[in-house]
């Protein structure tokens, strides 16, 4: 049974265990969506532009030459890729094996790494997934809860450090800001994808600029109120829906994926509630437990 402690919930270990398959299944779903969007390593058809910018870890990894190797020939890649589903795969069906969670994060950490910088762009959201199963590396579930409490607060400070970007910077003051956004990531799907539907979401949108505008003004104030969450968990329930509706927002007015990153909205979830009601009836019906 889960323990409070300063209204931190502690999750037991069988909970621990649920929240560890929901986390690995949602990371085998990011890993066949890649796979699909042509997007894994041995997709990328042996890259030569590559990007790393002055991200010391990037050089270093160029450095040692591993991005090159695991792109410069596609069984290597094909490989490589295998073993990350496999890593994937073991770390759901048995996650409290350290092997194959240590497996996962090295190997999704090279593919992100990689990715990256053949796609010559530096992309975040990606990893949400890489952080995720950090706290699944410890054997102590206090460990755990600690770690899955510091991924909450991790998640609270980029979402409020967006807001605070924006706020000092006085972006929010620009009358066409969310406009200038919209017309900035929408114009490859204007020209390249006419006639698809979301570029007649985009044409009517831009119809209407005061819509786009507000939209970035709210999503601006709902990205501040993020700071709720460091001084209670009150509230987390509804910072998990408005999560989700920024990450909507994020795709329809900037064109940015932040799907994957929002996997870490996760830690607002209080898992006890959903688990519990459910292994106490299952108790129950086992004769396990007597009512008194």
């Amino acid at each position: 049974m889960a323990k409070t402690l300063t209204n931190i919930v502690f999750y037991s270990p069988w909970e621990r265990r649920r929240i560890a398959r929901i986390v690995f299944a949602l990371i085998g779903l990011s890993l066949i969506w890649s796979f699909f969007s042509d997007t894994l390593l041995h997709q990328l058809q042996r890259p030569v532009i590559r990007f790393p910018y002055v991200d010391l870890t990037y050089w270093g990894m160029h450095w040692l030459g591993i991005p090159e190797f695991l792109t410069g020939n596609f069984w290597v890649a094909l490989i490589f890729d295998g073993a990350l589903f496999a890593a994937c795969i073991g770390s759901f069906l048995a996650p409290e094996k350290k092997l194959y969670v240590w497996s996962l994060i090295v190997l999704y950490f090279f593919y992100f790494i990689t990715f990256n910088t053949f796609g010559t762009h530096h992309t975040n959201h990606k990893i949400g997934f890489l952080l995720v199963a950090l706290p699944f590396t410890v054997a102590d579930y206090k460990s755990f809860n600690y770690l899955w409490q510091g991924l909450r607060y991790f998640f609270l400070f980029a979402l409020a450090d967006a807001f605070l970007w924006k706020f000092f910077r006085l972006a929010w003051l620009h009358p066409n800001q969310g406009l200038f956004i919209m017309k900035k990531n929408a114009a490859a799907i204007l020209y390249f994808e006419t006639n698809s539907w979301i570029a007649a979401v985009y044409r009517w949108l831009l119809q209407y600029p005061g819509l786009v505008n507000a939209g970035y003004l709210a999503g601006v104030v709902m990205e501040g109120l993020f700071i709720i969450g460091f001084f209670t968990r009150k509230y987390d329930k509804y910072l998990l829906a408005l999560a989700i509706v920024l990450t909507l927002g994020f795709w329809l007015i900037a064109d940015a994926y932040f799907f994957q990153f929002m996997v870490l909205s996760l830690t607002l979830i209080n898992f006890h509630k959903l688990y519990e009601p459910r292994r106490f009836a299952s108790i129950r019906k086992k004769g396990d437990m007597t009512p008194v």
